[in-house]
């Protein structure tokens, strides 16, 4: 997880000012950083505006004002510092990576081409993941049957 925002960063925001908010569910391992503008400043809480990723109206949350965390809500969210087109981590980075190539291989599955760069992806993701005392090596071996 990204470095939360500290409490003296929270208590200067205002309104107008952008905020990257970091959000995951539990029990996966991937995190979704995107931007708001803070709306209003109350006492308690800062009321966020998100932008609609589909184009509709956009979303208000509320945020405490003294940790950072969303008041309510089904995944968990936190003001953080960064960039939100920045990834996360480099195993993030290249999930995504993973992700974008499987979408071009599954429009089109008889795309060998495709097929190729997808595994070979995803071959260098579990090399770089697999270590010295973890399952694997670091070698990745597929086999044909």
């Amino acid at each position: 997880m990204a470095e939360r925002l500290t409490v003296e960063q929270l208590t200067a925001l205002a309104p107008g000012d952008p905020v990257t908010i970091e959000s995951h569910r539990e029990g996966f391992s991937r995190t979704r950083r995107c931007t708001g503008t803070v709306a209003r400043v109350a006492a308690s809480g800062l009321l966020v505006k998100i932008a609609n990723p589909r184009g509709g109206r956009p979303s208000v949350e509320r945020y405490d004002r003294r940790t950072g965390l969303r008041q309510g809500g089904v995944t968990t969210a936190l003001l953080v510092n960064g960039d939100p087109g920045e990834p996360t981590s480099e195993r993030q980075r290249q999930a995504g990576q993973i992700d974008r190539l499987y979408l071009a291989w599954r429009r089109n599955r008889c795309d060998v081409d495709a097929l190729r760069e997808l595994h070979a992806a995803i071959a260098e993701q579990l090399a770089g993941s697999a270590g010295p005392g973890r399952p694997g090596g670091g070698t990745c071996a597929v086999t044909r049957g």
